[in-house]
């Protein structure tokens, strides 16, 4: 319960102006220590710290997915324009944990981040929009 409270808190959205991403092995480890801290975690600053920093991997995400709209580059995944896209806080988690451990200190978040919004909102191949 603690878990999941944690979880919806950090990717809860709000407006984020600094962005910079972090290696999936520091940001696991700093996640994992706010859990064992239970409802306790909401008194920590680096609970606020990841949330932002979670906050700002979606911004640049949204960012580079219009600029590459705006480009007429094919994106790496494609929102619904209806909706805002959603990642649910368990997909995210368990993304952040399919990393396999030699290579979470090279990998950065916002690409796991960027993995998950492809497999859940993939884009349709050219060929399949030309025929629609």
């Amino acid at each position: 319960m603690h878990k999941k409270l944690f979880l919806g808190l950090l990717l809860a959205a709000a407006p984020v102006t600094a962005a910079s991403a972090q290696d999936v092995a520091q940001f696991l480890v700093r996640v994992d220590t706010l859990i064992r801290r239970g409802p306790f975690a909401l008194l920590s600053p680096d609970f606020y710290r990841l949330k932002r920093l979670v906050e700002a991997n979606g911004d640049e995400l949204k960012v580079e997915y219009a600029r590459e709209q705006a480009l007429g580059h094919r994106t790496a995944f494609c929102p619904p324009t209806a909706d805002k896209p959603r990642v649910n806080k368990n997909e995210y988690l368990a993304a952040l944990r399919a990393v396999p451990i030699h290579r979470r200190s090279t990998t950065d978040t916002r690409d796991v981040l960027r993995s998950v919004l492809e497999r859940k909102y993939p884009c349709p191949h050219p060929l399949q929009k030309a025929a629609a």
